[in-house]
């Protein structure tokens, strides 16, 4: 109910973490602002190290007053690994 079946894209481009909304309907957003319009796919976006990183939103009952459906929501630490020869990037959402 939350997310889209495509919802959004995570990659590493040349050592940054890139993010772009590819036309969810309840939308992809980061640090509480949302990167593109309802079902239009945004421009990339570089993520950061304590972003706040939020897929959908709330889904309240008819009333307004229980939340039926969470949005997914986690907080972004960007992991180099340069110990060896390879220099690779993870995102570890938390």
């Amino acid at each position: 109910k939350v997310l889209s079946r495509a919802h959004a894209e995570i990659w590493n481009d040349k050592g940054k973490v890139m993010i772009k909304d590819v036309g969810s309907s309840n939308g992809t957003f980061i640090n509480g602002k949302r990167i593109s319009e309802e079902g239009q796919a945004s421009a990339a976006f570089e993520l950061h190290t304590g972003d706040v990183l939020e897929f959908g939103i709330d889904i309240k009952n008819e009333e307004g007053d229980d939340i039926l459906y969470r949005k997914v929501s986690a907080k972004v630490k960007i992991i180099s690994d340069d110990s060896s020869q390879n220099y690779s990037e993870y995102v570890n959402l938390v």
